[in-house]
């Protein structure tokens, strides 16, 4: 019996020993191929094991790339090869938010996989650098680099037109083009660089981003929508699932300097009307003076004097349509790199997010206008045009939780736009609607840029009024309702027209100031679709109580 006792407990000890061997070499393999293949230095700032090199990025005058050759950064000031703009290449200062989250140099990687990946804690802006060797590809008229996020996420929900928000988690896919100086756009031999801003997920804990390079082997860019076809330092960006048809539209972007000299020529053009001269004194200058807002999105950071301290990145109005065919890069000539975006890895990126659409509230109550020009029956009534408000904002605005303890201030600001368009149809999602529409009186006088406006519209309704007996009234303008409510009350009193819905008009610009502990500002705005609903808290004062339909319309007496 002790025999075996004792043999029981040796077999224990050695499959314990076993275990703890397995999960070393196990440990040994993870570290090894992280060492052999991808550095993440925020990850070793957590573990306290970063290295000098990893704390001093901005400082490194050179980099070792997996094939021994030594090359300028491309942050170096003195000189490197790259047709990259000054400012996009030397935007990266640890002091304005910027940090080094991934990279395959200096010991790290394999031949060919030059990648540099940096994340700015107050923009949110993922920016890439990619060295391109000497006799390692042959060059393309257009590069088109291929983000694939391998994980669902609402990462790119700033990357359309109009922002999405938390719980869409559809888009997986962006393309980018290089922001360089050389008009082709190609991979040009030296550094590389494209960069988009993402938005916060706070679902997104673990997942891989792959970068799959592209390139479109004949091409012509053409920019329309906009007053200026400078295409220098343009950014193309798509989520559109047609990226390998001819003639793909996507959005427009600009960065850096270009960003701001884009705006300065369309200043002096009338572009933007409510601003006939601007002094560009850097990026404050495009927040103060209200054009920030007008753009489709704006990312920038300026300090006091409103010189700018990071790089802008806006969107025009305007679209950028690509002519030619887009193949895949043949294996070997420019790998593709797949690194882990895992917040143990990395952080939390992004700084902002919507958790679902906006929403706008519409006054219950109508104003009489008039009989309708072509129907005694009807009476038309206007409605005051939609608002919005900061309590609804602090709800619906999610901010990264790592960046309130790195900032002095957070602001938020919103302004409301109608556009030619319809951006959202049967705004109340009536199945039998009651239409009504949108009244443009003198919309030239409130024409700020392109096709916004400040809200001057009045929407109406078309409204048969009836007396207690149901009876439509007939020729009844003169002694109309000053004032009637249109939906029904909460308490179930029945509106004047419970059914009524429009096309909406209305977007919406929201924008977060933050003021970081060095005393810049970086401003973060986007544009979204939102929902319209009506404003019930008008009806808790009871002043319904006093208005048709609750007051009934006795019958005429003939």
């Amino acid at each position: 019996m002790k025999n075996k006792v004792i043999f029981s407990l040796l077999s224990v000890l050695f499959l314990s020993s076993c275990n703890e061997e397995l999960a070393e070499m196990k440990d040994e393999f993870s570290n090894a191929q992280e060492s052999s293949l991808i550095a993440y230095p925020m990850k070793k700032a957590k573990t306290r094991s970063l290295s000098s090199n990893d704390q001093n990025w901005e400082n490194w005058d050179y980099i070792v790339l997996a094939s021994g050759e030594k090359v300028y950064s491309p942050w170096n000031r003195t000189y490197v090869g790259t047709a990259i703009p000054i400012d996009i290449r030397q935007d990266v200062k640890a002091v304005n938010g910027w940090n080094l989250i991934a990279y395959t140099v200096n010991g790290y990687g394999e031949k060919g996989m030059n990648y540099l990946v940096f994340h700015n804690k107050y923009s949110g802006i993922l920016k890439f650098f990619y060295y391109l060797e000497s006799g390692q590809s042959f060059l393309q008229n257009t590069a088109i680099w291929k983000l694939h996020f391998e994980t669902p996420q609402s990462c790119l929900a700033f990357s359309n037109s109009y922002g999405r928000y938390q719980t869409d988690k559809n888009i997986e896919d962006i393309y980018l083009g290089n922001i360089s100086n050389d008009d082709s756009k190609g991979y040009t031999l030296g550094w590389n660089c494209f960069q988009v801003e993402l938005s916060y997920d706070p679902d997104l804990i673990e997942g891989t981003l792959q970068v799959i390079p592209l390139s479109m082997t004949t091409s012509n860019i053409y920019l329309s929508g906009i007053t200026d076809s400078e295409t220098t330092g343009l950014v193309i960006s798509a989520t559109h699932s047609n990226i390998y048809k001819n003639g793909v539209k996507t959005v427009a972007n600009f960065a850096g300097e270009k960003a701001e000299k884009w705006v300065k020529k369309n200043v002096d053009k009338g572009a933007f009307k409510t601003v006939s001269s601007l002094v560009i004194k850097g990026a404050g200058s495009l927040v103060s003076s209200g054009i920030s807002s007008l753009l489709g999105s704006f990312v920038g950071g300026f300090n006091k004097e409103q010189q700018t301290v990071q790089s802008v990145q806006l969107r025009t109005n305007g679209t950028v349509t690509l002519d030619g065919k887009i193949t895949s890069l043949q294996s070997g000539i420019i790998p593709p790199f797949t690194f882990s975006i895992s917040q143990n890895d990395v952080g939390k990126l992004g700084v902002w997010c919507m958790k679902k659409a906006p929403v706008l509230k519409l006054k219950p109550y109508a104003i009489h206008k008039g009989r309708h020009s072509f129907d005694p029956y009807v009476q038309v009534y206007t409605i005051s045009a939609p608002s919005f408000y900061q309590t609804d904002l602090d709800a619906d605005l999610v901010l990264n939780p790592e960046l309130k303890s790195q900032v002095r201030d957070i602001k938020y600001n919103w302004r409301i736009y109608e556009v030619d368009s319809i951006v959202r149809r049967n705004a109340f999602n009536q199945i039998l609607g009651s239409y009504g529409g949108v009244m443009r009186n003198n919309r030239h006088l409130y024409h700020l840029y392109a096709d916004l406006y400040d809200p001057f519209s009045r929407l109406w309704a078309d409204i048969r009024l009836k007396d207690k007996n149901g009876e439509v009234l007939e020729n009844y303008e003169k002694n109309a309702p000053l004032e009637i409510f249109l939906p029904n009350a909460p308490d179930g009193t029945p509106g004047a027209l419970p059914n009524y819905t429009f096309n909406s008009p209305y977007i919406l610009n929201l924008s977060v100031q933050i003021e970081t502990n060095q005393g810049n500002t970086v401003v973060s705005s986007h544009t979204f679709i939102p929902h319209i609903i009506w404003e019930y808290e008008e009806f808790k004062n009871g002043l319904y109580e006093f208005f048709y339909p609750s007051v009934p319309i006795e019958p005429i007496i003939q």
